[in-house]
């Protein structure tokens, strides 16, 4: 048999698993899903047909229209702290380098990636605790500093999406603080010297050798980011939606009240194509926009 013939078929096989997953878990569900958003579905009767009645629904869908906006402004919030803060931590993990060596460096390193680890009902439940408006730490605190308290995760409250963003932040700290920390370790040493001996200042080093060396780092933050933000479900359902109702917070977790609850899968459908269709824009924007900041080596 024909040696090509054999490699080319070895590698379909080895993929053929790969592309029978996305055809079943993810293609089928699309276009089932791509379906139900122009019918009535209740799950326990055929679904029925009904055009753009959804569509109709949501336009006067005041619950959506809070949700859709809550969710752009967790989005807001927390990308940006997603992909700066991490970087900082990074940076300055790096520059300790020399300072912080063997068993103490691993801890160090260890203690920042925790957070990464324990599921979001576990984290979640810790940060209810912190942040409750009577008896959380937090609250405890700020007034032995002359502050008055704040209803963090009190429904309706200006803080409520902020303080959520936070802790998203927090939790994905460690995770991206060590993505731009194998970035920083690719970069030579020797542009740092260079710069050292032309007598550039730290901040000068940052911004014409880190940043733009670790932009495609950064690029890959920013993307999974923006999708983390979009698709954010677990911590919205432990933090609020699980002890309050509140289905406002977030589109994902209006779409699971619509799909669980009152069995609406037409109308959980739709929700499900807005956020995808969102984020597939945003994304390619940002894409677009790459080619003015990222800088690949070649």
């Amino acid at each position: 048999m024909n040696k090509k013939l054999v490699d080319y078929t070895a590698g379909y096989l080895f993929i053929l698993p790969y592309v029978i997953g996305a055809l079943v878990f993810f293609l089928l569900p699309a276009l089932m899903s791509f379906y139900y958003l122009f019918t009535r579905y209740k799950v326990i009767s055929p679904p029925q047909f009904v055009g753009l009645d959804n569509f109709r629904q949501m336009l006067q869908d005041t619950i959506f229209w809070e949700a859709f906006k809550n969710t752009f402004y967790f989005v807001a919030l927390y990308v940006p702290g997603q992909v700066i803060l991490p970087l900082i931590f990074a940076v300055l993990l790096y520059n300790s380098i020399s300072l912080i060596k063997g068993k103490f460096a691993t801890a160090l390193r260890a203690v920042y990636y925790f957070p990464a680890i324990p599921s979001w009902f576990i984290i979640g439940t810790v940060w209810l605790w912190l942040l409750n408006s009577d008896a959380g730490i937090i609250n405890q605190l700020l007034p032995a500093i002359g502050l008055s308290k704040i209803p963090f995760l009190q429904t309706d409250s200006p803080s409520l999406i902020p303080s959520l963003a936070a802790v998203a932040v927090w939790k994905g700290l460690g995770y991206g603080m060590f993505i731009y920390y194998i970035g920083l370790r690719n970069i030579s040493e020797t542009l740092y010297e260079v710069a050292k001996i032309d007598g550039a200042s730290w901040w000068h080093k940052l911004k014409t050798i880190t940043v733009p060396l670790l932009s495609p780092t950064i690029f890959l933050i920013l993307i999974m980011a923006i999708s983390d933000g979009f698709k954010s479900f677990d911590q919205h359902y432990t933090m609020v939606f699980n002890r309050s109702a509140n289905n406002k917070t977030h589109l994902m977790v209006y779409l699971y009240e619509k799909a669980f609850r009152y069995l609406d899968m037409g109308y959980a459908s739709l929700i499900a194509w807005v956020v995808f269709v969102c984020l597939i824009l945003i994304t390619l924007v940002v894409l677009k926009l790459q080619k003015r900041w990222v800088h690949y080596e070649h």
